[in-house]
């Protein structure tokens, strides 16, 4: 861990500090200060001094039930305040579908009547 003797290397990890919880500012606080508890714990009261509402844990993350429900919910919430919308759509679509049929048709007597010539 040559590296780690660097002072630049560790003014890099300094930068890269991306703390969401206190225990994680204390573990990146921890390998920043190459183990050394005393610097360690200088770094700590030096970032969260400044940080007073940083949680004590990271929240838990969802599970894929949690993110299932809230997407259903989140759909059926949608759907309740679009429905006029796709009402009219569903309409519109079937009202197409229903004249489709009732198209007007093409007479006999244009089919058989011959066309003028363009370039006269």
């Amino acid at each position: 861990m040559k590296w780690f003797n660097n002072k630049s290397k560790q003014l890099e990890m300094i930068k890269a500090l991306r703390p969401t919880s206190k225990a994680t500012l204390k573990m990146q606080c921890l390998v920043i200060a190459k183990a050394d508890i005393d610097e360690a714990t200088k770094l700590y009261d030096y970032f969260a001094k400044d940080m007073p509402d940083l949680p004590d844990y990271d929240p838990a993350p969802t599970t894929w039930l949690d993110n299932t429900k809230q997407t259903a919910n989140d759909l059926m919430a949608w759907l309740k305040e679009n429905q006029n919308t796709l009402a009219q759509g569903y309409d519109f679509i079937r009202s197409i579908i229903a004249n489709r049929g009732a198209l007007p048709s093409v007479t006999p007597e244009a089919e058989t009547t011959p066309l003028p010539p363009i370039n006269e």
